[in-house]
């Protein structure tokens, strides 16, 4: 029984340190077309809070079989006293398990690119726009415990942001139109209270992160059909 136990607990411990060094992985490889240099502090007076909360429906999974999560996020606050620090409330929804959360999104690190995007046939060459770049950040969002199923999501989220040419920060959908188009996405883990088995889940808009072949898509997300029975069988992109 105890070689069991200790098997049991490796087994969890590695799938929690898989999940996490899959988040970082992700981050890494997006952060390459963009400079290394944080500049939180040039964008302090900035508030993300319009760019957090989504222009499209959240597509998510949770698992390792892609059962499909929706999530939304009700209201979001920035903190008074720390800029970087936003108080999120929102709902997750896995089949007919319906769970609210209270949770925290901070800021780690903002980054410029390298080189503007300026949509498909530069549509916008001539939008002046003043600066693009990422936003990465970590988050912790604790269903309420005295509801069915719940637990703790945790992990990073990046957007991809623009200022235009008057200052104003907006979500960076230049190239909204591309197939590859993608924002809010969100790589982490979901654990139950009271276990410390932890399941892999992220969420995103137009797209997954690390979906495996769950997303057959080649212009738009498209649920493979071998996960219809997981939430996947009515899926609407938008």
């Amino acid at each position: 029984m105890k070689r069991l136990l200790i098997i049991v607990s490796l087994t969890v411990i590695s799938q929690f340190s898989f999940a996490q060094s899959d988040a970082t992985e992700y981050v890494e490889l997006v952060k390459k077309n963009f400079h290394q240099e944080d500049i939180r502090e040039k964008l302090i007076d900035y508030d993300f809070t319009r760019l957090i909360i989504p222009n499209q429906d959240f597509l998510g999974f949770i698992g390792s079989k892609y059962r499909r999560i929706k999530t939304f996020y009700n209201s979001i606050q920035q903190d008074t006293v720390d800029p970087f620090k936003y108080f999120i409330k929102g709902v997750s929804v896995v089949g007919t398990n319906k769970c609210d959360f209270l949770g925290e999104l901070e800021i780690e690190s903002i980054h410029e690119a390298k080189r503007m995007e300026l949509g498909v046939d530069l549509m916008y060459k001539d939008a002046g726009f003043k600066s693009q770049g990422i936003l990465i950040a970590n988050f912790t969002f604790k269903e309420d415990q005295s509801q069915n199923h719940v637990g703790i999501f945790s992990g990073k989220m990046i957007i991809w942001w623009l200022i235009d040419r008057h200052g104003i920060l907006h979500i960076n959908d230049v190239n909204n139109y591309s197939d590859n188009y993608k924002n809010n996405q969100h790589i982490g883990i979901w654990t139950e209270y009271g276990s410390s088995d932890s399941k892999v889940c992220n969420w995103g808009v137009r797209r997954i992160p690390n979906s495996g072949d769950l997303d057959i898509g080649a212009g738009e997300f498209s649920a493979n059909p071998k996960y219809e029975d997981l939430g996947w069988k009515y899926y609407r992109s938008y």
